[in-house]
């Protein structure tokens, strides 16, 4: 029947006036198995649900210390000490077993097994100080200065009472997880941490944590992304299916990882373009 006939006419007025007069929050929603399909969404920890205060971490430096680096060296300190860990990661001692990337430089074997909870940071920061002298006995440093900065910065970022100092929530990231929540997905932590990190973060951002319905850290269960041992894993001591699942996480080969064994991936880039390739999966929010 179409509609221009009065009958029709008037049930569609009575639905529109039954409808926009009902409070939003009685309303009964429906919808079909396809839009209303509930995932598990996978959240990693650094840098998508996490981050270091900048200006806390060069505060933590000493401000003096970075200018005069810049000045003298008119490099980022930041990724010359990520050349310095890549650099690491090629000493025959410190070739990793797992290939952890971070801004595309790998990471040397005693960062992999401190996120593999193998070992401590007291333990990783001794190897790291004992690869910053083999460096500098292969003439890797520019400069006593650069030596000396290179060894500042791993220190504190191996301190876990520094790092606890630094690190804050992502807001948009958690905002979105808590409407994941709200639209009745399940949603999860499935993170690389080392244990000393992820037992402040419990500490500091509670009822961050508590937010999620479960929580999956590398150091606790000794293997870490883009190991597929970790994955397995999380399907199996969760009893998730892998083709509900959608990992969010800043590292490609973990979604590489993820897609392997069925699941959807998004590499986090900024909030907007996360929101957007949820949607494209099928998440409702």
């Amino acid at each position: 029947m179409r509609l221009y006939h009065y009958v029709s006419i008037s049930f569609l007025l009575i639905f529109i006036y039954t409808v926009t007069k009902t409070p939003h929050n009685q309303r009964k929603i429906t919808c079909s198995d396809a839009t209303c399909k509930k995932y598990t969404i996978l959240f990693d920890l650094p840098n998508v649900l996490i981050k270091e205060n900048q200006t806390g971490f060069s505060k933590k430096i000493g401000y003096g210390k970075l200018a005069s680096y810049a000045i003298t060296h008119w490099k980022n300190p930041g990724y010359r000490c990520l050349d310095m860990l890549a650099a690491m990661s090629a000493l025959e001692e410190q070739k990793p077993h797992i290939t952890i990337t971070l801004k595309n430089r790998i990471l040397p074997r005693c960062l992999v097994e401190l996120q593999e909870g193998k070992k401590t940071c007291v333990q990783a920061r001794m190897e790291i100080t004992q690869c910053i002298e083999l460096l500098d006995a292969k003439k890797h440093f520019s400069s006593v200065k650069e030596k000396k900065l290179m060894t500042t910065i791993m220190n504190l970022v191996l301190d876990p009472e520094t790092i606890e100092a630094i690190i804050e929530p992502i807001k948009s990231t958690v905002q979105l997880a808590q409407k994941l929540k709200a639209a009745g997905h399940t949603i999860y932590i499935f993170a690389n941490a080392p244990d000393e990190l992820y037992t402040s973060l419990q500490k500091k951002y509670t009822d961050m944590i508590n937010l999620f319905d479960g929580v999956v850290v590398s150091s606790q269960v000794k293997t870490a992304k883009p190991n597929d041992a970790i994955f397995k894993h999380l399907i199996e001591a969760h009893n998730i299916n892998p083709q509900d699942c959608i990992l969010i996480d800043d590292l490609a080969e973990s979604v590489a990882t993820a897609k392997k064994l069925g699941m959807q991936g998004i590499v986090y880039d900024k909030i907007s373009h996360v929101t957007s390739k949820l949607k494209k999966c099928g998440v409702r929010l």
